[in-house]
């Protein structure tokens, strides 16, 4: 699907494994009580998961089909591509590869 997807430099893309819609996120936490109060997305300050679509040359560590953990709030939105929507981040904002998905933390 995104064969004809070259990223530049150092960019990887990705989409996230979650399905967030947001930027940020949009989770809730669940209080000792049991309470689930939801948390706003500028207040998401969680590590995500997402699956590499494209990486430049320059991103060595990470190729296409790589999961990657990703710090808190160190991605942007890049665009939608043949419909689905894509962000970017930097190799030095991955905190972890992996191409097992039963590695990963679901959301």
């Amino acid at each position: 699907m995104f064969e004809n997807l070259r990223p530049v430099g150092s960019t990887v893309l990705f989409k996230f494994l979650d399905e967030t819609s947001g930027s940020k996120g949009a989770f809730s936490e669940r209080t000792r009580s049991g309470l689930i109060v939801p948390q706003l997305r500028a207040t998401q300050k969680g590590e995500r998961w997402g699956e590499v679509v494209g990486a430049g040359p320059d991103a060595q560590d990470v190729q296409p089909g790589d999961y990657i953990l990703i710090e808190p709030l160190m991605w942007t939105p890049g665009s939608v591509y043949e419909g689905e929507k894509i962000w970017k981040t930097n190799p030095d904002k991955i905190m972890a590869v992996t191409n097992d998905l039963k590695l990963t933390v679901q959301y």
